[in-house]
């Protein structure tokens, strides 16, 4: 064995082809949000400054939406109301329960789609907040799951003045396989990000705190919990992440998710 690898040499490595990655999505009542980058090659004991990263983000595509019987094209949009501060809108189309939506990107060549259709919501029922011994609070949100569909549950939220979007909350993602006697609880915390420097595992005193409940189709659910696995396995030194997340992007990489979503908000006490 080790003679066989003594003769073993590795080529170097040829730097694959750039591919589309979308991230978008559009809930019951939204507006469609779309963001598009394209991959970027990453090289041990290289450090990317901010401006390579940006030079990723895609501002001339042309990005469409139907809803099988009209089609608009998305309007490319810089404002820090996004993160990252570019992306693809419209005014003139909103989500509806039980349609489903066609997203296509074209740029450089290059055709990226994906179809996905809104269910329906769940309410969210009750909110308390908990106290931690560090001083942070969780917030625990209970809802009811219809026993008579196939459903996939996604927490997201926002702490006003602070984050600019909704954010995935961590081990948020649940099925109704999951669920008890139809009656389903979470405790959360804050929604994570690379942008927030500060650890923490709880909201604190004085927070206004908007959650998002959203249900969602199967391929979502799939790219949610694989998602959470990388992210959990990532701060492991002994795991190496070498594969993409699933996705329902065709001719891309990412996600176009279709949510049924319901909100409400609660100050930290």
């Amino acid at each position: 064995m080790l003679l066989t690898l003594a003769g073993c040499t590795r080529e170097p490595a040829v730097p694959a082809p750039e591919k589309l990655v979308i991230e978008g999505w559009i809930e019951d009542g939204g507006a469609p949000v779309v963001y598009v980058t394209t991959t970027l090659r990453v090289e041990k004991d290289k450090v990317m400054g901010s401006d390579e990263i940006q030079s990723h983000i895609v501002k001339w595509a042309k990005v469409t939406i139907s809803d099988g019987t009209e089609e608009v094209i998305l309007t490319g949009t810089a404002s820090e109301r996004f993160s990252p501060p570019y992306a693809y809108t419209t005014g003139r189309m909103f989500g509806e329960v039980g349609k489903a939506y066609t997203l296509t990107v074209e740029y450089g060549g290059e055709t990226a789609t994906a179809t996905a259709t809104i269910p329906s919501p769940a309410a969210i029922e009750s909110i308390s907040v908990i106290s931690k011994e560090n001083g942070e609070h969780l917030i625990r949100a209970s809802f009811t799951d219809n026993p008579g569909t196939v459903d996939y549950y996604r927490f997201f939220t926002r702490i006003q003045d602070l984050d600019k979007v909704y954010l995935p909350v961590p081990l948020g993602t649940l099925s109704d396989a999951m669920i008890q006697d139809g009656t389903a609880w979470m405790d959360l915390q804050p929604g994570g990000t690379m942008f927030r420097n500060e650890g923490r595992s709880g909201f604190r005193s004085g927070e206004v705190v908007d959650i998002k409940l959203c249900t969602m189709e199967l391929p979502m659910y799939q790219y949610w919990n694989a998602f959470e696995e990388q992210f959990a396995l990532g701060s492991v030194p002994f795991f190496s992440l070498d594969t993409n997340l699933p996705s329902n992007i065709t001719g891309g990489l990412g996600y176009f998710a279709a949510y049924g979503a319901s909100t409400c908000t609660v100050s930290v006490p």
